[in-house]
């Protein structure tokens, strides 16, 4: 797999980083990437051969990604609201 360590977008650097771990039945197909800035980390999947391009569509990627500990599958808890009794 290509390294990619660093690519500037909209005046932030970020660092990237290929997770050892995909999702099940994707090892073939798929990477995943750590997306890191100063701020934030942010992963993302995306096909091998995305990522294996001469120049892979950062801007996509970025746009793709959910914070790092995020699920597009698990909905947000509601939030509680204190009791005053």
């Amino acid at each position: 797999m290509t390294d990619r360590e660093f690519f500037h977008l909209d005046g932030r650097t970020w660092f990237v980083r290929v997770r050892a771990t995909v999702r099940s039945g994707e090892t073939a197909t798929h990477v995943t990437l750590e997306l890191i800035s100063d701020t934030e980390t942010r992963v993302v999947s995306c096909r091998r051969d995305e990522w294996a391009a001469a120049a892979p569509d950062f801007a996509a990627l970025l746009a793709r990604s959910v914070a790092a500990g995020a699920s597009r599958q698990v909905p947000h808890p509601p939030e509680r609201v204190p009791r005053r009794d």
